[in-house]
């Protein structure tokens, strides 16, 4: 299973932050939706904030397989403040979670890659998923192996390695 991310905000000892402090402890109850629409509805947000906010719902939202809330966040969280890494990072884990295996996820990782999301390992790893899922195997390794670099302490990239075997030519 592929982990969600979240968007890091912390403002004071406020709603979003208790938003963001729920997404990050890998919690989901109505409680900590509850904080994330209390700050978005009444908090006067900064756009990065807001983004980073809605992000950190998606996420929520995500864990209780509510894909089609998580990503009407992402898109709000991409059209808020395009730099948000996670917005993006976080669209294609929620189309990966649901089987999607076209490319059409692609740029989305890529783009999270780029901006320099915070979970790399994450990243490269969910990359890899497609790669595998559309036969270009190459690939996949390497972006296991990246994953597995930038996360040694994470199983799931190691596991995932161990199912190749390298002949050099």
């Amino acid at each position: 299973m592929i982990p969600a991310g979240a968007s890091t905000t912390s403002i004071g000892n406020s709603a979003a932050r208790d938003c963001w402090q729920a997404a990050e402890a890998q919690d989901y109850d109505r409680n900590a939706i509850y904080h994330c629409n209390m700050a978005l509805e009444f908090e006067a947000l900064d756009a990065p904030n807001k983004a980073a906010t809605l992000v950190n719902r998606g996420v929520l939202y995500m864990r209780n397989r509510n894909y089609t809330g998580a990503e009407r966040d992402f898109k709000r969280a991409m059209s808020t403040d395009d730099g948000n890494p996670e917005a993006y990072l976080n669209m294609a884990i929620s189309r990966l979670r649901q089987n999607e295996n076209d490319t059409s996820v692609m740029p989305w990782i890529e783009k999270a890659i780029a901006l320099n999301t915070k979970d790399q390992a994450l990243a490269y790893y969910s990359r890899a998923l497609v790669h595998e899922r559309n036969g270009n195997i190459r690939q996949a390794y390497r972006d296991y192996r990246k994953a597995n670099e930038l996360a040694p302490d994470w199983d799931e990239p190691a596991k995932d390695l161990q199912r190749y075997k390298v002949i050099r030519k």
